[in-house]
């Protein structure tokens, strides 16, 4: 059976490959924020209000163009629009919205309990 020889040389890593495996994990990875106007998906996390929105509902697009089109249900529930989070924010957002003492829990009481 044949046997390849490889040289030594050939076998060793680049030099940024090495620079790379170096660093720790969380320098490398690299996070963009968006503007909120970039394509993406947001998120309503408020209380269903029958009729006009569901919650935990996903919208693609940007905050903007997700607000424009819920545009009549904002007429009657202005609250909405700060219930509508962005995929970049969601994971705090989530949490927000359950603890007291954030904006997104009072709005997400006051839209619950048929306040304006």
């Amino acid at each position: 059976m044949a046997v390849k020889k490889t040289d030594p040389e050939d076998m060793a890593p680049a030099p940024a490959e090495q620079a790379a495996a170096r660093e720790p994990k969380e320098k490398r990875i690299t996070t963009k924020k968006s503007d909120g106007k970039a394509a993406g998906f947001c998120v309503y996390l408020g209380p269903s209000i029958r009729g006009v929105i569901q919650s935990g509902t996903v919208y693609r697009g940007g905050k903007a163009a997700v607000l424009k089109e819920l545009a009549p249900a904002l007429e009657r529930h202005p609250l909405i629009a700060s219930l509508v989070v962005t995929s970049d924010t969601l994971p705090v957002d989530r949490i927000k919205v359950k603890t007291a003492g954030n904006l997104l829990n009072v709005n997400y009481k006051k839209l619950a309990s048929g306040r304006k």
